[in-house]
């Protein structure tokens, strides 16, 4: 029996090819961009045998799944980091976006992505009555200047929660295995919450959610993109975590 859900929206570098020509980055520039926004290997550090995933497939610098469909309900908007990035990491022009180009997105990539979301949490509820997803991301090991809510402290881990959708005894269940295992844990720190699918959110309490962040020096070098001898360490740390649990009905 397996009630868990593994969401991953930031982990791909993949830019179509009719998006390119609206980057004013180019060649390095632009992948040194990706390297500071992408959840690189998030989709193979969370790839657990039986365990139900779904990756977006597509650059977060061209389509953000996980920011809200309204502009104004958004607060990275403000940072030019909506739905479709119009800033890069440091506060710098990314990419030419209209209205006709946010249309797009949000009808072939965000909405697509978030129906699809949706129809995997319901399947799983009727088969299990419950559904619990972990928000599976990454984050860098020094704050970056779009950021609004930086600390200093950079925990290993993060772990985000929601007050209604988050059962406690799987915040603590996760800061205690993590923290056994040698690792720093911060709780909402640096980042906060954890995503539900609109329809459930503040509805459905069998629709349980919490966010996972990896900080990236423990599992690849931030210049260069590439992964460090403690990869396959940290991925089974991971996966022992998640396997164990006794709350999540994840069969290992």
């Amino acid at each position: 029996m397996n009630n868990v859900l593994i969401h991953i929206p930031h982990s791909s570098y993949h830019i179509p090819p009719e998006y390119k020509s609206l980057f004013f980055l180019k060649g390095d520039d632009l992948f040194q961009e990706q390297v500071k926004m992408t959840d690189s290997y998030t989709n193979e550090l969370f790839d657990i045998r039986g365990v139900q995933k779904i990756v977006f497939s597509i650059s977060r610098l061209v389509c953000d799944v996980e920011r809200f469909r309204n502009e104004e309900d958004e607060e990275m908007t403000k940072q030019g980091m909506w739905v479709c990035y119009t800033r890069t990491s440091d506060c710098k022009p990314l990419k030419f976006v209209d209205y006709p180009h946010k249309q797009e997105i949000l009808k072939l990539h965000y909405d697509k992505h978030h129906s699809f979301f949706e129809k995997l949490v319901e399947q799983m509820l009727k088969k299990h009555k419950q559904c619990l997803i972990i928000d599976a991301h990454s984050f860098s090991s020094a704050p970056l200047p779009y950021e609004l809510h930086s600390q200093n402290f950079r925990p290993d881990i993060c772990i985000g929660t929601d007050n209604f959708h988050t059962p406690p005894i799987v915040a603590e269940y996760l800061c205690e295995s993590f923290s056994k295992l040698g690792y720093s844990v911060g709780v909402n720190n640096p980042f906060c919450g954890t995503i539900v699918p609109l329809k459930f959110y503040g509805k459905a309490k069998n629709v349980m959610s919490v966010m996972l962040e990896i900080n990236r020096s423990l599992y690849m070098d931030e210049s260069t993109g590439e992964k460090n001898l403690s990869f396959l360490k940290v991925k089974q740390d991971i996966m022992q975590v998640l396997t164990l649990c006794p709350f999540l009905k994840v069969e290992p």
